[in-house]
């Protein structure tokens, strides 16, 4: 409960100016991603997920049961994808 008001009161909706800037090239076209999608997500549809993620062909994408915040939920998971991408990168 406590972690949990301490992400409720923490965090910020984006500048609504963001979501009138221009992407020219998105890096995800120029460069290698991965990408994690939340199975129990209610704030991004897991269907959305998918798709975005199809659409950016990453090298490796993983679904865990979590909700949105599965950074906190499942940081082993999560921590152990960026640890693969970033071992991948430096080789």
């Amino acid at each position: 409960p406590e972690e949990g008001l301490v992400m409720g009161v923490t965090q910020k909706a984006p500048l609504a100016s963001t979501f009138g800037d221009a992407i020219t090239v998105p890096a995800w076209k120029q460069k290698p991603c991965w990408y994690q999608i939340s199975a129990d997500d209610r704030m991004i549809n897991p269907l959305n997920q998918q798709m975005m993620s199809s659409r950016m062909n990453p090298r490796k994408t993983i679904t865990l049961q979590a909700g949105h915040a599965s950074l906190a939920s499942k940081p082993a998971e999560v921590s152990a994808l960026i640890d693969e991408a970033a071992t991948q990168l430096a080789g």
